[in-house]
Order: C-alpha cells, then structure tokens, then sequence
C-alpha cells in the first residue's frame, strides 16, 4: 500500500469568492504563499517579538542570578544544581506537552498555555523562600520557555509566505538580540543594588503576559493551515481573506494550483487526528524525526559543554581566569553580527546548509581553542563559536518546524528541540568527565567530535527552501 502525506486534502476544490464554501488545502497554501509578506498586523508582531525576547531573557537571566540565589538560600553542592537541572527537565516536558495541545487545540491556545507558564514561574520565582519553592518554580518556568520558541516558530512558517519563513524569524531573533543586550547591561546595576535584586529580574520576566490579551481573533489568530487539518475550511479562509484585504490584495483571488489525481489523496483517520504524534513516527516521517532529533541531541550536548565549561576550558589551557571570565562576556556579544548575516542569507541559502556552516564554524573555533595557539587564538576561537551558534540557530528552528506536517508540526517542534535538550541533561555525563580526568583539550576534541556527527545528521534532511509547506510533507 503506497502511502501519502498527511496533510494532502481529501479533494481538491476551485478557489471561491465565498467564505461559507469549502476551500481545498493546496489553494489555501497557494494563496498564502502568494502574499508579498505576512499578512500580521503590528500588535501580532509586537506579541511575537516579546515572545522571543522573554523565552531567551529568562535563559539568560538564570545564569547571572544563580549565585545571589546561592547566598540567600545557602546553596550548596547538589542542591546548587536543582533548578539548573528542573528547569531543563520543565523544558522537555513542557514542549511535548504544549506542543501536543497546540496540535489537537489550535496554535493559540497552546501559545496561551505555554506564554502563561513562562510569565507565572518567572513571577512565581521571584518570591521563592527556600530551595525547594525554588526548584519548582523554575520546573514551571522551564515549561514556558520549552514550547514558547518552538511553537512561535511553527505559528510563523505556517503565516509567512513559502520564501518568506526564514527571513522574518531571523527578524525577530535580531530584535529580540539587540533588547537582551540592552536589558543584559541593565541588569547588573539592579543586581548590585540590592540583595533582592535578583528577585526583581526574575519577576521582570512575567511581562511575557502582555502578549496573552493578544492571542485574539485580529492580532495572533489562529492559523488557517492548522484549521484546514480540521476541517473548518469556512474560518481559514476568513483569516486568509483579512490578511490579502490587509495587504491590498483582493480576498479570495484566483489563486492556480496544479491538480491531484483523487487516487493520490489521503484523508486523515479519526485515530491520526486524536493522537498527532503517531504520524511522526510512520513513513515518510520517521526519518526525518530521527534526524532532527539525532541532531538536536548531538548539537546540545556540545552546546551546553561549551556554555558551562568555556572557562574552565580556556584556564585548561593557559589562559587566566580574568581573562577567561572577559572572552566569556564578550561571546555573548557576537552573534549580534551573525544574526545580522542570518538575516541576509536565510532566504538565499538551503537552511539545512546553513545549520551546517554555522555547526562547523562552531566546531572550527573549539578545534582552534583546542590547539592551543596562544590567548589571542583562543579568544577569536572563542568569539568564533558564539557567531556559529547565532548563525545556525534561526535556520535550524525554522527547518525544524518546516518539515513535519501542519497537524503534528508543533508537537514535532517540540520533540526535536524540547527533548533534544536532554542531550544538555547529558552534558555533565560526557563532557565534564572528559575535561575532569583528561584536561580541557580533549574535552574540546570530543565536543569538535560532537558538532561534525550533528552537522553530518542534518546534511541527510530533506531541501526545504522556497518550498510550499504542503509539498514538504510529501
């Protein structure tokens, strides 16, 4: 029995003029595809940006105000590592789980839940009394930040047009960069200020729900792909027609599309609609869940070597410890410009290309850290891996999301990134033990190891640039 994609319709129907009328798939795709840009008005991207922000403002907060929470609570060995590793483990959860409920629910009620568990634990967070609140809110947290990235990724591949899906997460990702530099330099006066200055960051972080009032039916509506997947065709194509009617374009236009033998359709079964993730692992999908998640794994366990043990690292191999700390802030600063280059290039180049280049840069910049060929070749070394990180992050989000159907992309999304990460849970298991007993050169040569099998995992995905998502999934 031949197999077909899920998300082909069960017939494919001339385009309408009336929005009670049952449309086809394949023309919907066609005339979203045929926009000249996202058809969002300000308030969605205003949601969006925020989005973005929060979910890599909270990462980032964590790292500089664990040891204020050290002092007050008086943490000590493993509890120190408590929320680090709660939070990562909210992550993995929280992306399968609300990107589950995104599939069988709609996009805007998996971005409600998943927005408003990252808000709640930042703010919860901030009143922590002892270790063990702590620890749990940060497990809530982490449940936000594991769906909010993913599935604000989906929700615009699924929006943007098919040469567009790229451009406009490199976008967002570049915004939300610029902003985590500014309020990164303004949170240190806060810190010193104040013993409860950590308190305060991490409550800041419960902003994110300014963008729940704005998952409504005008700024972050639903996703008319996701809704033609269920059936509701009339609503789809009124969102579709608000968005040509807000970019001038006459609603409902005469949009061609090439015809489908009936005997090549397929509609999905009632148990396919119940449990979204069954298709993900069944041909033709399988392969291609094994490879981004493969990747994702491989990739974060190097990732979060380096992102823990860069110091330690670079003092392994001569450099001092104040110089060490310096290189570390400024490759937090570098992939402003890669992202600026990602910007350029993702709707030019291959986005699995792109993941590779930025893999192997990064695994070029350990190799010369490695090397050991002097403080200055270690520092561009380490300034070089952190603008290969940025380069290839907004392109493999965005294949991510690409290459999985509409009806189970977000709990893909969520599998290949949310539970890829414990690929970081497992870094402590492989790396440090490495750089613990045999020093800070093999444990560079290992991660070097690392990122070359993730780049050649992702290299076998499949092309999907200025490609219809609908003609992906097949």
């Amino acid at each position: 029995m031949s197999h077909t994609p899920i998300d082909t319709p069960a017939s494919v129907l001339p385009p309408t003029s009336s929005a009670g009328t049952r449309i086809s798939a394949r023309i919907l795709d066609a005339r979203i595809d045929a926009m000249p840009t996202v058809g969002l008005n300000r308030a969605a991207w205003f949601g969006l940006m925020l989005c973005f922000f929060f979910a890599n403002y909270d990462i980032a907060v964590l790292a500089i105000t664990l040891p204020s929470m050290r002092n007050e609570f008086g943490l000590a060995g493993a509890q120190l590592g408590y929320p680090v590793t709660w939070n990562l483990v909210g992550y993995c959860v929280g992306a399968y789980a609300f990107g589950h409920i995104a599939d069988r629910y709609g996009r805007q009620r998996g971005l409600i839940l998943t927005i408003s568990a990252l808000g709640v634990g930042g703010v919860l967070t901030a009143f922590s009394w002892d270790v063990w609140s702590l620890t749990f809110f940060r497990f809530l947290t982490g449940c936000g930040m594991g769906a909010v990235l993913a599935l604000c990724s989906s929700y615009i591949g699924e929006l943007a047009p098919k040469g567009q899906r790229g451009v406009y997460l490199s976008r967002l990702y570049l915004v939300g960069t610029v902003l985590l530099i500014l309020v990164g330099l303004g949170s240190l006066p806060v810190l010193s200020s104040s013993p409860s200055g950590w308190r305060y960051l991490l409550a800041f972080g419960g902003l994110v729900l300014l963008v729940v009032p704005l998952v409504n039916k005008s700024a972050l509506v639903e996703s008319p792909r996701w809704l033609m997947t269920m059936g509701r065709s009339a609503e789809a194509d009124g969102i579709v027609r608000r968005m040509e009617s807000r970019l001038g374009l006459v609603p409902g236009g005469a949009v061609t599309v090439g015809a489908q033998p009936a005997e090549q359709t397929h509609q999905a079964s009632p148990q396919d609609e119940k449990v979204p993730a069954r298709a993900l692992f069944q041909r033709p999908y399988l392969s291609r869940m094994l490879i981004v998640l493969g990747f994702w794994f491989i990739f974060y366990i190097a990732m979060y070597g380096y992102a823990s043990y860069l110091p330690l690292i670079l003092e392994g191999i001569g450099i001092s410890t104040s110089h060490a700390v310096l290189v570390t802030v400024l490759s937090r600063i570098t992939p402003l410009l890669s992202i600026v280059a990602a910007v350029l290039l993702v709707e030019r180049m291959e986005r699995r290309t792109m993941v590779v280049v930025g893999t192997l840069v990064f695994a070029a910049s350990l190799l010369l850290i490695a090397l050991n060929l002097g403080t200055t070749a270690a520092t561009a070394g380490a300034l070089l891996s952190s603008f290969g990180i940025a380069f290839m992050a907004t392109p493999a989000y965005t294949y991510t999301a690409e290459v999985f159907p509409t009806r189970a992309r977000g709990t893909a999304s969520a599998i290949g990134d949310g539970v890829g990460h414990l690929g970081g849970a497992a870094t402590p298991f492989v790396v440090l033990p490495i750089l613990t007993h045999g020093g800070a050169r093999p444990a560079a040569f290992a991660m070097v190891a690392l990122l070359l099998v993730a780049a050649g995992v992702i290299r076998l995905g499949v092309r999907t640039r200025d490609r219809s998502l609908t003609e992906i999934a097949a």
